[in-house]
């Protein structure tokens, strides 16, 4: 066995460099979605039967608490997906750069639903859409982030 990986981490009295881009890219990401989660019964319910293509009628609170919960489930089961893709395929570091930039795809999708009349799909399923890419997004990147902050202290 190599003596790199039976000795400790070399004592610093500083923070790792890559640690601040890490804190900055994390509290970005959970304010993204946090700050997505809180509103998106009140989106579905209140707003989305308003944008052109959706047809006239609401989705009904059920419905929408329905959807909410599907999203919320499918954020914390794709870290499953993540960290077997991440320690199989790819490693943490790319894993994290790929999910990072379906996660923002997927915000871009929700961004641009207000102007779907051009590829003929209905805001509904351009919702279902954009959930499903943040949701892969950020439940792939959840283990993999806690691993690479691990990593930069030895």
């Amino acid at each position: 066995m190599s003596e790199k990986y039976l000795s400790a981490p070399v004592p610093s009295t500083s923070m790792p460099k890559g640690i601040p881009y890490i804190i900055g890219n994390e509290a970005a990401e959970r304010f993204s979605f946090y700050g997505m989660k809180g509103i998106l019964v009140i989106f579905m319910t209140q707003y989305l039967f308003m944008l052109p293509g959706s047809g006239s009628e609401a989705m009904s609170k059920p419905a929408a608490m329905e959807n909410y919960h599907l999203f919320t489930t499918a954020v914390y089961f794709f870290p499953i997906l993540g960290a077997l893709l991440a320690d199989i395929v790819l490693g943490k570091y790319l894993t994290i750069m790929i999910l990072s930039t379906v996660y923002c795809a997927g915000h871009g999708v929700l961004a641009m639903m207000g102007s779907t009349e051009w590829i003929n799909l209905s805001p509904g399923i351009v919702l279902a859409i954009g959930l499903i890419l943040i949701s892969v997004g950020s439940g792939g990147i959840k283990p993999c982030v806690s691993a690479h902050v691990g990593d930069q202290f030895g």
